[in-house]
């Protein structure tokens, strides 16, 4: 954990990822002579291993990653498990977009139903200048080494090399983390300008680009998939409860600014009444689900060089900087640039 990070607070439910995650890794683990990961410290049995249903904590899947860079001593393995992904690892959700009818599409149907692999990912196409960018957010706050950024992006390019017409390369290619050493792997893969220290993880792709048909579309097959992800997803939030659920509704809306207990309420489809009723059942209110969602955000967003200060206070759905400062002054005691040196090393 790095520097000034606290510990997630016992009430939340932590952020667990599909085992489908992992394969890729081991796979490309197979060819170091007489290294495997310690599967245990993340509570995974063999036979866990193999079932593609087990779900694992997203820290242990940190520490497991961070330990195949050790014992390989291969800081690109993410960028190379990213490049190697087979088809159907990502199951019933790479099934369904797939089958889009074109690329804007199939993201739009990983972006609804990537929670099926990983509860703190999210998915978005944002405006970038004349372009588009396929960005990938973590949401919680677990601190990431550059491999998990590697393995996102480079998994991301793989699916549209394997599964869309008239491939060419991306505008650019975007990366939160410094430049590291291993800038000719990114060269090789991507075959596109770099930009390291990027606002969000992401393929910047012409706008054209988002009608490029997929190889394999079909309507029928993609709805198919899609309602049978949908009765995944909802397996998955009803074991989360309201407040899962509410926590899920609120970070879709943070960067909007437009975050109410009323429009939860109706996302959720259910009254205020109900909704506030359903909390206090739980031991939780609205306004400590919004107060907890912002202070690991903020955490998440200040343990990295960029974005700014007032940038985060945006992304956070604050109406200005000064409402940010009051809030991260009551979470931590100190000023955003403060916790934000300390966090970084550099106090």
């Amino acid at each position: 954990m790095p520097r000034g990070a606290d510990p997630a607070p016992a009430s939340l439910k932590e952020a667990t990822l599909s085992i489908r995650f992992v394969w890729p890794f081991t796979r490309l683990l197979a060819a170091y002579p007489n290294t495997e990961l310690s599967l245990a410290r993340a509570g995974v049995h063999a036979l866990d291993f193999a079932n593609p249903d087990t779900r694992i904590p997203h820290r242990a899947a940190v520490a497991l990653l961070e330990e195949a860079i050790a014992v390989t001593g291969d800081p690109a393995c993410g960028l190379r498990a990213g490049e190697q992904i087979e088809p159907g690892d990502f199951h019933v959700l790479e099934y369904a977009a797939r089958a889009a009818p074109n690329l804007g599409e199939a993201v739009r149907v990983l972006a609804r139903y990537f929670r099926l692999m990983h509860d703190a990912i999210e998915i978005s196409l944002k405006e970038v200048g004349e372009n588009v960018a396929w960005c990938h957010r973590t949401t919680d706050a677990v601190h990431l080494p550059p491999a998990v950024n590697d393995f996102a992006v480079a998994a991301s390019v793989t699916f549209v090399r394997r599964n869309v017409c008239h491939v060419e390369p991306p505008v650019e290619v975007w990366f939160t983390h410094a430049q590291p050493s291993y800038v000719a792997e990114y060269e090789r893969i991507f075959q596109a300008p770099i930009r390291f220290g990027a606002p969000w993880n992401a393929v910047v792709l012409k706008p054209g680009r988002l009608s490029a048909p997929m190889l394999q579309a079909n309507p029928r097959v993609s709805h198919a998939f899609e309602l049978h992800a949908q009765t995944l997803l909802e397996r998955l939030q009803r074991s989360d409860g309201t407040a899962g659920r509410v926590r899920e509704a609120v970070l879709k809306e943070l960067g909007s600014g437009e975050v109410s207990m009323s429009r939860v309420a109706q996302t959720l489809a259910m009254s205020v009444a109900t909704l506030r009723r359903r909390l206090e059942a739980e031991g939780t209110t609205f306004s400590d689900l919004v107060d907890d969602v912002r202070k690991k955000l903020a955490h998440q967003y200040l343990s990295e060089s960029s974005p700014s200060v007032s940038e985060v206070a945006f992304l956070l759905g604050f109406s200005n900087v000064t409402a940010f400062h009051r809030a991260f002054r009551r979470w931590h005691g100190m000023p955003p640039t403060e916790y934000r040196a300390r966090n970084l090393g550099r106090a």
